[in-house]
């Protein structure tokens, strides 16, 4: 596997800790971030707020982490891996996304917020942070960075490059626009082994269901599928909540089914489109199961909770290596590493 120093990297050393989701892209300027006026989505104030964080620059280095109680190291990926289709991806790309996304590539010059790629092979990062060959610690409490530069770095990438495949775990879209790109050549990125992650389950919620539309929906899955109140989710099944009413309803089966009876695929096919006659899924709301139990307190009387078993390892490789394309929100690998925390300078 191809991956790289990065050439010039920069660390936001404020101590703000922001969502993975919060900033993929930025400007930076004579070492400082530079939000100007052609940065519509954020405010002034808060453009204000994030041009004063400091920066601190680092050449040709990776990082290795550790959060909470996982390890992983961030790198600069060559996109020809993805190209070459060692790195495999299991989710569709959305075409108006990609068409947004590379826009934005052109107007900024620094990526924020690295790509999320899993491997089955255990690396042993916590035994080399052990060794204490890094040039520098940033500790930002249940995450620390450790900076590793030149040989000490190129030391540990080469304990990556007999791996043959990866997996996307989250950043489809951005390593796609990058591969349509003719002058950016890598990603930043997040490389964590499975024995460092999870696969969580993420819900849906159909929201604007009246009774009237609920007991259709219901007598559907009834008739042909099939309803029963056992309390616990296991593969093939999905629980169905509406006001007081909760069930489990069996997915069917599809014979020689190119997803491989995916429980999420058939979720999308037989209960939300077919049951509840639903094909524009703008009305459909994605909880990630770590905010499940918030968000039930919060249902209204049309909200219908869709609830599915989290997708297992062996099942994900699988359908990855046989190139199988799932829906969006079909997986989420935690713990992903926070954005605007290493910035990756790309022109």
């Amino acid at each position: 596997m191809k991956i790289n120093l990065i050439k010039e990297s920069y660390v936001n050393i404020s101590g703000n800790i922001y969502d993975p989701d919060f900033i993929n892209l930025a400007n930076i300027n004579k070492e400082k971030i530079n939000f100007d006026d052609n940065t519509l989505f954020l405010s002034s104030n808060m453009k204000k707020k994030l041009n004063s964080q400091k920066l601190e620059k680092n050449d040709n280095t990776i990082f290795l982490f550790r959060y909470d109680d996982s390890y992983g190291l961030i790198a600069d990926l060559d996109i020809s891996e993805y190209n070459n289709e060692n790195i495999k991806c299991h989710e569709l790309v959305l075409p108006d996304t990609i068409q947004g996304m590379i826009a934005n590539f052109h107007t900024y010059n620094s990526e924020t917020a690295p790509v999320f790629i899993v491997h089955e092979e255990n690396i042993g990062i916590e035994e080399i942070i052990k060794k204490r060959e890094y040039s520098k610690v940033y500790d930002f409490g249940n995450l620390i960075l450790y900076k590793y530069d030149e040989d000490n770095a190129k030391n540990i990438l080469n304990l990556y490059q007999s791996i043959e495949k990866m997996y996307v775990a989250d950043g489809h879209h951005r390593l796609y626009t990058t591969s349509m790109l003719k002058n950016k050549k890598s990603m930043l990125s997040c490389f964590m082994s499975f024995s460092d992650v999870k696969i969580l389950p993420i819900h849906r919620i159909i929201k604007g269901i009246d009774a009237s539309s609920f007991e259709k929906a219901r007598s559907f899955m009834n008739n042909l599928l099939s309803i029963n109140y056992d309390e616990n989710i296991s593969k093939g099944f999905v629980r169905v909540t509406y006001q007081q009413d909760s069930f489990l309803v069996k997915l069917k089966e599809v014979e020689e089914d190119l997803f491989w009876n995916n429980d999420v695929y058939r979720l999308n096919t037989q209960i939300i489109s077919t049951a509840f006659r639903i094909l524009n899924f703008s009305n459909v709301e994605y909880v990630l199961d770590n905010f499940l139990e918030v968000r039930k307190k919060e249902l209204t009387n049309t909200d219908v909770l869709l609830e599915v078993d989290a997708l297992s390892f062996d099942e994900f490789t699988e359908l990855s290596k046989n190139n199988c394309i799932l829906p969006p929100k079909s997986t989420c690998f935690m713990p992903k590493f926070p954005s605007f925390l290493i910035f990756k300078k790309y022109k």
